[in-house]
């Protein structure tokens, strides 16, 4: 009996690791692609010199020049329009953020009040049926956008691609959207003539296909848009995720939410029927911002599903430049976590998720485990244990993993004490929480079970887990 469930521990008593997460990290919606960048062909990527500091410097700062470029030739803006406090005048609901959550003193915004939500809207029903339209009748003709990096979760068309979208956005912007957002940060924007769009797309979450959500993730550019197009009553659940909060907000037709790019966010899933969005990424011409453009590159080629080539070295580099610019960026540090494992570099790994996860306020759910993993693999189970119990505290964001991330957490945390020798604690831990009250089938957790069951010397509770693994392999 006990020489049976002893193996188990050996082959299955094991952390569980994500599921269809990659391990490279969240998470960067609207993010230029590696391929797109400005100066560098293939044959570049491959020289042994790499791009120095100052050269990676000059690199985004071409990118800035560039986007603007595409941006005004895009969107021209309607320069009669500069100046006036533009037509939206509905007002705003403000949530106050900490201190130097997105960078040093909240800088460039001026103000820690970071995420606004429309008192009216921002668009009229007319817009609103038009760019759905639009949307589809692209879709049918093209297909759905899928040059993003997150990938596999919603359908998008960039307006960019349908002249008569442009037309209508562009109304909008420069007589309405653009002047609320100057006139609610000031400090960051000089004028609404200074705005450009990086990218404005129809977003649509659809629950019947399955394309029904985004990942957790940060945007590209100083502002954000996020525009209901939809009726709220033509789906259920869905709406948009804020990190520092913890709180979903869902927005009626035509109203919006902005907020600063860099806060981490994510697209709930919809759980019936159809909700489309408008989201607008937004950039200055006043603001480079050098830190998240260096850090965009640094993550794509730091990761194998970017489509660009793999480089460590440079990922590291570039994002340890990003670090310098913006040092309070919790997913610079996260991405270094991340390519620190993949080259064995398990005491830097620490440290970066360490630094993530204390830039979060404790709240970033990934960086957690992703530290608590380090921590198993250092052997240090007492430390892993606190932040396994930390990310349950906090919790798996919403997506369609939500509840299989938090039962893989709990029974991390469960092997983490059974390896601390806490055998009682690990298997009320795995029995109640991970296998009999969820998830009957969880196979490493009914094997980690079976060896806290041996070593309490319970051999007949021992075999039935051994028997319950059995059958789930279908031996």
């Amino acid at each position: 009996m006990l020489c049976l469930i002893v193996p188990l521990h050996l082959s299955l008593a094991q952390p569980v690791t994500p599921g269809s997460r990659g391990d490279s990290g969240p998470r960067g919606f609207g993010r230029p692609r590696p391929a797109a960048r400005p100066g560098r062909t293939p044959q570049d990527r491959r020289r042994a010199d790499a791009p120095s500091p100052h050269g990676l410097e000059e690199l985004v700062m071409r990118q800035h020049v560039e986007n603007h470029k595409r941006a005004a030739a895009t969107y021209p803006p309607l320069p009669h329009l500069d100046g006036t406090e533009g037509e939206y005048t509905g007002g705003w609901d403000t949530w106050t953020l900490p201190d130097d959550t997105v960078a040093p003193a909240n800088a460039p915004y001026g103000t820690n009040e970071l995420l606004l939500k429309s008192r009216a809207p921002l668009l009229t029903a007319e817009e609103c049926d038009f760019l759905i339209g639009m949307a589809e009748a692209h879709a049918v003709e093209q297909g759905w956008d899928t040059r993003y990096p997150v990938q596999g979760y919603t359908h998008e068309v960039n307006v960019a691609n349908c002249p008569e979208g442009v037309e209508v956005l562009r109304r909008a912007l420069f007589t309405r959207l653009f002047p609320a957002a100057a006139a609610q940060f000031p400090h960051a924007i000089r004028n609404a003539s200074s705005l450009r769009v990086y990218d404005a797309l129809v977003v649509k979450y659809d629950a019947a296909s399955g394309n029904n959500c985004l990942p957790v993730h940060q945007d590209f550019g100083l502002l954000t848009y996020n525009i209901a197009l939809s009726d709220d009553e033509s789906y259920t659940d869905g709406g948009t995720w804020f990190q520092f909060c913890g709180e979903t907000l869902r927005t009626r037709r035509g109203e919006g939410l902005l907020h600063a790019g860099r806060l981490v966010h994510c697209g709930v899933p919809v759980a019936r029927g159809t909700r489309y969005q408008l989201v607008i990424f937004v950039l200055s011409t006043d603001h480079a911002d050098v830190a998240g453009r260096l850090q965009a590159v640094g993550a794509a080629t730091g990761s194998k599903a970017s489509g660009a080539l793999q480089d460590l070295t440079l990922s590291c580099r570039t994002l340890e430049l990003s670090s310098k610019y913006n040092p309070l960026d919790a997913e610079t540090w996260s991405q270094l976590g991340h390519n620190h494992l993949a080259q064995s570099d398990l005491p830097r790994a620490e440290r970066a998720f360490a630094r993530a996860v204390a830039l979060s306020g404790g709240r970033d759910f990934a960086a957690l485990c992703s530290h608590a993993r380090v921590l198993d693999a250092l052997q240090r189970p007492a430390e892993s244990i606190a932040t396994w119990q930390q990310a349950i505290e906090v919790g798996s964001p919403p997506s369609p993993r939500q509840h299989a991330e938090a039962r893989e957490a709990r029974h991390n945390f469960g092997v983490s004490l059974l390896a601390l020798g806490l055998l009682e604690e690990a298997g009320q831990v795995l029995a109640f929480e991970s296998v009999v009250n969820e998830e009957e089938d969880a196979v490493e957790s009914w094997a980690a079970l079976g060896v806290c069951m041996s070593r309490l010397q319970q051999p007949e509770a021992a075999l039935v887990c051994q028997k319950q693994v059995l059958r789930i392999r279908g031996v």
